[in-house]
């Protein structure tokens, strides 16, 4: 079972669409962490760096510039985790493609598949 760390902005534009994401990823068996799961626990940097640790995919969605992605980011990259960058901008892949993996954002079903594709490949 691959097991995926979701990062996000807090209150941004795409953190509508997570639940669905977090639905169709753990029903083909893959385990979810995600930011918002220590937003509402108030769990501290320490709980972010055990769940970035011991995934295997950090899936970060840069769609706006927000410091907690950016630091998840490069926290996973520090660890030598695989790093997927969820973009909204065409513009802004070949600036994330150093970083990791690019996809861009589009309606749900392309992006879920995209993203599954990746984590089947890794």
């Amino acid at each position: 079972m691959k097991n995926v760390f979701l990062s996000y902005a807090f209150n941004g534009k795409e953190s509508d669409s997570i639940p669905s994401l977090k639905d169709e990823l753990e029903s083909h068996g893959i385990q979810i962490h995600d930011t918002n799961d220590f937003e509402k626990k108030g769990n501290n940097i320490s709980s972010f760096q055990d769940s970035i640790n011991t995934c295997d995919i950090l899936i970060a969605f840069m769609i706006e510039n927000y410091p907690n992605v950016a630091y998840d980011v490069g926290y996973a990259m520090s660890k030598d985790k695989k790093v997927l960058i969820v973009s909204d901008n065409s513009n802004d892949t070949s600036f994330y493609s150093e970083m990791g993996a690019t996809i861009l954002l589009r309606d749900r079903s392309e992006t879920s598949c995209d993203i599954l594709n990746f984590i089947d490949n890794c």
